[in-house]
């Protein structure tokens, strides 16, 4: 199964259900939402086949699984994953919010529902009804912005916490697919804590080498991080000066190198509970995963700001190679 020409598919499906002028809207949306700088398809957004179409990766060992109810989970959890991106970037103010993406993400929240109560056959139990996880995104999301905005410190812990509950309306239908399939507890267990690893080891990472233009929009994780990782008396913790002065602070700190050490034991956890499941083709990407992530934080602790820089040149090798 090619999951990226399956999610391009069934977001096809979506587009054309919604009729128009809403279905040209959701075609444009990866423009709309500034992740692309033109209407394409969104396999050609997210080269992670996990980020929109994780539960076809765990169909791997579900052999006996029902192709209609994998295609509605894989449905339910595209919608919900780009109406969270919409959700994010709007509340962030990095877009502007026109009327027909508001229309279109709301047409994608009520596709996402019914697609759910396909997978079930009918009502939906309470732990899989995505309102929760809209309400929950929307805090974190605020919360999130509230911390960076004020520079407060905080922890590793609570770090971690806010970037799992943005995200996560991603995991609910990989769980629900794994229920419907007739999946333990255990392993529905399992399957949750597989996508709440890969979230945050892709999520540390992107906040890493995103961090000096996340501090440029308003703030970063990694200033907040750093101050709560210093002791109170510490001169870190009265972070002063312009953005170059912060940089130097945070670079001598080695915040960075420690939280792409995070991500890396993030994605090895991911790594080894696919493995236990069967679900080999996501074993296999997440050790790839793993073994970039064990690099760059080798190299970010050797020297403060390959991270930064790696991304940089990697983006200017696209450009000029192109």
């Amino acid at each position: 199964m090619n999951v990226h020409e399956l999610v391009d598919e069934l977001f096809e499906v979506f587009a054309d259900r919604i009729g128009e002028p809403l279905g040209a809207g959701a075609r444009d949306l990866p423009r709309a939402l500034s992740l692309a700088p033109v209407s394409v398809p969104w396999s050609r957004v997210f080269s992670h086949e996990v980020t929109l179409g994780a539960p076809a990766l765990f169909a791997e060992a579900m052999p006996a699984v029902d192709p209609a109810v994998l295609r509605n989970a894989v449905l339910a959890h595209l919608l919900a994953v780009v109406d969270a991106f919409g959700t994010d970037r709007i509340e962030d103010d990095q877009i502007v919010a026109s009327p027909t993406l508001f229309a279109v993400l709301g047409q994608a929240r009520r596709e996402r529902d019914r697609a759910m109560g396909r997978v079930f056959g009918g009502a939906v139990p309470p732990e899989f009804d995505f309102r929760a996880a809209d309400a929950l995104t929307m805090c974190a999301i605020r919360r999130e912005r509230a911390v960076l905005l004020s520079g407060r410190p905080v922890d590793l812990e609570t770090y971690e916490r806010a970037a799992l509950d943005k995200q996560c309306a991603g995991i609910v239908a990989s769980v629900a697919l794994a229920r419907a399939a007739g999946w333990s507890p255990a392993r529905c267990r399992t399957v949750r804590l597989i996508l709440e690893s890969i979230s945050l080891g892709l999520q540390l990472s992107d906040d890493v080498v995103d961090w000096e233009d996340d501090l440029g929009r308003g703030g970063a994780w990694a200033v907040s991080v750093m101050k709560g990782s210093q002791p109170p008396a510490s001169g870190v913790m009265k972070i002063a000066g312009g953005p170059e002065s912060i940089r130097t602070q945070v670079l001598q700190s080695g915040v960075l190198g420690s939280i792409l050490v995070r991500a890396w034991v993030h994605m090895r956890r991911a790594r080894r509970r696919a493995s236990v499941l069967g679900a080999r083709k996501l074993a296999a990407w997440s050790a790839g995963q793993e073994r970039k992530l064990r690099s760059l934080a080798a190299a970010e602790i050797r020297n403060a700001g390959y991270a930064v820089r790696a991304k940089a040149l990697a983006a200017w090798a696209c450009e000029v190679l192109a």
